[in-house]
């Protein structure tokens, strides 16, 4: 994995994991996106690391994963 954050070795492994993986313990959710009265998007901050993720649980299945929002921001 490239990025130009430095993710702590859990955010490393949920990057890129389907959405159906839980979150792990340092993630805190921030908040979450519905469409049409369904949950479709849920946004994390990790207290370790800062890594910012978007869980997708909405759309194709292969889209539905973890990414990891601020790789290019640091």
């Amino acid at each position: 994995m490239d990025l130009w954050i430095q993710p702590c070795a859990r955010c490393a492994d949920l990057y890129g994991m389907p959405a159906t993986e839980p979150p792990h313990q340092d993630l805190t959710l921030n908040g979450a996106g519905a469409v049409k009265d369904a949950r479709a998007e849920e946004h994390y901050t990790c207290l370790r690391c800062r890594g910012v993720f978007a869980r997708i649980l909405a759309g194709p299945p292969t889209r539905r994963i973890w990414m990891l929002l601020n790789a290019g921001q640091h």
